[in-house]
């Protein structure tokens, strides 16, 4: 097998037979094979400058991919050529005829010339009867700046023995989004939970979001921002202008950014100098300007990337982006439903859902302090703009400004030794927003609520070490076996702080409301893994490892009640929350076929509580009477996954060089001690006797329970079901794809509701219910502390299904394609009885129409329009609900230089 590169990243491979005879050695290099002279082949071979090479002892087959990769020299390759050829670990700089010789020691194998770029690795086979001949070669040509499938996916996620789903930057831009939640619309497993007018991301994975359950990074800096407001709590901010892919391991735990983490890890890498520059580029840049309707006013960005010298890179970039007003959908305007059985559709909902204006930027830096050791520098910044409801009547508008860092320090050593690959990383990231909270009137222009304004800052500094060790044990029964072990630490810390004050307008409200429902405090997350994996002939692969995770919290909280105000300081209330935890895990693979691979894996994982969940304190924003609790009894999530699947990846099945890929995956994952909001009782209730003292059967008494709110622990276990398919079929001209998610999630559960590490009343919990005659009550109850009460819980559809499909005509210059998205909702499991903002959305579909085409090497044109047929719908199952953007052309200019 080989490849080309042109940007320096791992590229897809295919195979097509060029020559279908033998030949005579005699008559073969020259008649059949060569194109060139011996001396233009050493020429075209050796006259470019070193190369740095660094491939591990592995099948020839991948090690002339890896060739092919780093030099950007097409290889053709025996078509009779034993799999079993293993080549030896090298590294170093040397000219690219120096490496290929290197590959090739020992295997008595040569190479020859097919053109100036491409060469041919031939191999004898002799007879003692007859002259030696060449077996015709075939060759593996890479599909440069082209993936696989309708989703672009790199090769590795239909070989992944696991949850694996990868977003490239060619699908971002194929249909440009109107906020970062669209580049994950066609990824299986994969929901956004808040709405369009919010650009913060809250990822569901498999049915879990929010809180660390998603580890969501930028360049591996963890994003761990909380805000608590009606709908979702948990935003990451980022530009996909800035992003070159997004990468979801929804399996694999036993690696960096697993500690603290239950359902997956998300990686937005941003751009960097191999992402801007093309294959030999010393400089260059890309620009990006686009224009809609709908209030899609502009987005542009700018790219720039130089090779300073062998030893240093640079890269940078600026983005800008406004949008406004957008306008919902004019067919089916039905909307959603809440528990009260009152529907909101597009006439009786607001139709304005308010502006985003974000300008973002990265500057990289990559330095080859040794020949093997690398440094690698980033900055991601940005600045948002925006204004959005934070009700469910999208009656009060709220304004944002939130502001991002992240800082990366990456650093690399992989020496001359299959024992040592080590990678280090340092970060740094902050989350700041400003929010504007308008005074708030009534009818008759008198103010109900004071204004606020809120600093909400959560700062996160971490590091993780992670190295790999890999030993090739020879051949065993026929078969290349080797053995590796991945094992690493890492550590991170959150300080989160909340300063508010009012506005002076008078009304309800105080600014230690908005401190505490977002609280400050500081908690330290520890965590290691160990990895090993061993591997028969890539036909068999078994793995077992071990993750060890510990979390520190504390912090000073109060609570109040009835007979203790939260105006007057409350009861103070320490909060001190430790655990730790060592998770197994275990899987295996199999290939009894070429392009056929079934696995199965098992993890258990540990999810600490943050800040938010422990420390939420205070009252509910306007003087509503209801407290929040800290839970200084808080435990942690622990969570058991079982996932068996199966990888489908075939070439020339229907037609020359068509491609078809397939995953499907069925997961069932279990959580003790799941953590969500729920109403508890306030330990002292109002109660009278008439006559005095109280009678057993309750003549004449009153009891009033009192409300509260606090972050409980289920008692039962919550169980997630669910399936993931994901086909692709490319045939060049023409491709066609989708995905399909199924999902059975069981949020529903009893919790303990006496939170506080106090006395409460006898009847806390508890009601009278009056029965004839009058004056005599039954006591009844308990009030709190079933599924009932829950509030904040949040499901992802139910079923989602996702098609694309489209040409690639005029030598694939203009390609024309469609996509369609059908989902049908879970309900949203929390309180029925209580709530009026938790309900349930309306099924919906939409259809997108995307288009694009290559002027010439410089320059092309993309046209894209969003919701198509103008369709009204509610996105994803946020508790605040508005409607999604109708009909959007985007026109769409690109440049590279």
């Amino acid at each position: 097998m080989a490849a080309t590169a042109l940007s320096g990243c791992l590229l897809v491979v295919m195979p097509h037979v060029v020559l279908a005879a033998s030949t005579d050695v005699g008559t073969a290099p020259e008649a059949a094979i060569a194109t060139v002279t011996a001396t233009e082949l050493a020429q075209a071979v050796s006259s470019d400058p070193s190369f740095r090479f660094d491939i591990p002892a592995q099948k020839l087959t991948s090690a002339l991919v890896e060739y092919s990769r780093i030099t950007g020299i097409d290889v053709v390759i025996d078509g009779d050529l034993s799999s079993n050829h293993v080549t030896p670990a090298f590294k170093g700089e040397m000219t690219a005829n120096q490496a290929l010789d290197s590959l090739l020691n020992g295997t008595g194998l040569t190479w020859q010339a097919l053109d100036s770029h491409t060469v041919s690795i031939v191999t004898v086979h002799v007879d003692q009867s007859l002259s030696p001949v060449v077996t015709a070669p075939v060759t593996i040509t890479s599909y440069a700046g082209r993936g696989v499938g309708v989703d672009a996916d790199p090769e590795t996620v239909y070989e992944t023995p696991g949850g694996l789903s990868v977003v490239t930057r060619d699908d971002m831009q194929k249909v440009p989004g109107r906020e970062a939640r669209d580049i994950f619309g066609q990824v299986a497993g994969v929901d956004i939970s808040n709405d369009a007018r919010d650009p913060g991301l809250t990822v569901n994975v498999r049915g879990q979001q929010e809180m660390g359950r998603v580890n969501v990074n930028i360049d591996g800096a963890r994003q761990n921002y909380n805000q608590t407001t009606h709908g979702t709590t948990s935003r990451v901010y980022v530009d996909p202008a800035l992003l070159a892919n997004v990468t979801i391991d929804k399996t694999n735990m036993n690696q960096s950014g697993g500690a603290g983490t239950s359902a997956g890890i998300v990686t937005l890498r941003t751009l960097n100098t191999d992402d801007i520059l093309d294959f030999g580029e010393d400089w260059g840049g890309k620009v990006n300007l686009s224009h809609g309707t709908n209030n899609y006013n502009f987005a542009g960005d700018a790219s720039v990337a130089a090779r300073v010298s062998p030893k240093l890179d640079i890269a940078a970039a600026m983005s800008r982006k406004t949008i406004g007003n957008y306008r919902a959908g004019s067919r089916n305007p039905e909307l959603f439903t809440l528990s009260s059985g009152k529907e909101y559709t597009t006439e009786n909902s607001r139709p304005e859902y308010t502006f985003s204006r974000h300008t973002s930027g990265l500057l990289k830096a990559n330095i080859q302090l040794t020949d093997d050791q690398e440094l690698h520098l980033g900055y991601v910044g940005s600045t948002v703009d925006y204004a959005k409801t934070s009700d469910v009547t999208n009656l009060y508008t709220d304004f944002n400004e939130t502001q991002t860092h992240t800082l990366t320090a990456k650093h690399n050593w992989n020496p001359d030794s299959e024992l040592i690959d080590l990678n280090t990383n340092l970060y740094w990231t902050r989350t700041k927003n400003h929010q504007n909270r308008p005074a708030r009137y009534n009818s008759s222009g008198r103010v109900t609520t004071d204004s606020f304004s809120t600093d909400y800052t959560l700062d996160t500094a971490g590091a993780d070490i992670a190295n790999s060790s890999d030993w090739y044990l020879g051949n065993l029964a026929g078969g290349s076996s080797s053995i590796r072990f991945n094992y690493g630490t890492e550590f991170f810390q959150d300080k989160a702080k909340t300063d508010s004050s009012t506005g002076g307008e008078g009304g309800a409200g105080e600014d230690y409301q908005l401190e505490g429902s977002t609280p400050g405090g500081k908690r330290d997350v520890y965590g290691g893994f160990l990895k090993t994996t061993y591997d028969w002939d890539e036909m068999f692969q078994v793995y077992g490892g071990l993750r060890y995770d510990r979390y520190q919290l504390d912090g000073n909280a109060y609570w109040c009640d009835t007979a203790h105000p939260c105006t007057s300081g409350g009861v103070s209330y320490d909060v001190n929350l430790s655990d730790q935890k060592v998770s197994p895990s275990f899987g295996a693979s199999v290939t009894p076929f070429d392009g056929i691979q079934f696995f199965a894996n098992y993890r258990k994982n540990m999810r600490a509580p943050t800040i938010a969940e422990a420390m939420i304190k205070g009252e509910h924003i306007g003087d509503v009477g209801i407290p929040f609790y800290a839970n200084g009894n808080l435990q942690s999530e622990e969570s058991e996954t079982k996932e068996i699947g199966v990888n489908f990846k075939f070439d020339d099945v229907l037609q020359k060089h068509d491609r078809f890929r397939a995953k499907f995956t069925y997961y069932r994952t279990k959580i003790d001690n799941y953590v969500t909001l729920g109403y508890v009782p306030e330990p002292t209730t109002n109660v009278s006797c008439i006559p005095s003292p109280c009678t057993p059967s309750y003549i004449g008494r009153t009891i009033t329970t009192n409300q509260a709110a606090a972050m409980v622990n289920l008692t039962d276990p919550v169980y997630i079901n669910g399936s993931e398919f994901d086909l692709n079929y490319d045939a060049d001209m023409y491709y066609l794809g989708g995905t399909l998610t199924l999902n059975d999630v069981d949020l529903k559960g009893n919790y303990n509701p006496f939170v506080l590490n106090t006395a409460y009343d006898e009847y806390a919990n508890y009601q009278l219910d009056e029965v004839k005659p009058a004056n005599l009550f039954n006591l009844t109850g308990p009030i709190y502390g079933n599924g009932g009460t829950l509030y904040g819980i949040y499901a992802p559809p139910k079923r989602k299904i996702t098609l694309d499909g489209g040409l690639r005509l005029f030598d694939q210059n203009l390609i024309l394609g469609m996509r369609a998205t059908f989902v049908e909702p879970q309900d949203n499991f929390g309180s029925s009885n209580i709530s009026t903002v938790v309900g349930k959305y309306f099924s919906y579909r939409f259809f997108d129409f995307y288009s694009s085409y290559k002027i010439n090497d410089h320059v092309a044109v993309r046209l894209a329009v969003n919701n198509f047929l103008d369709e009204a719908y509610v996105q994803g199952s946020g508790g605040t609900y508005a409607a999604a953007p109708g009909r959007t052309g985007i026109l769409t200019l690109s440049g590279n230089f």
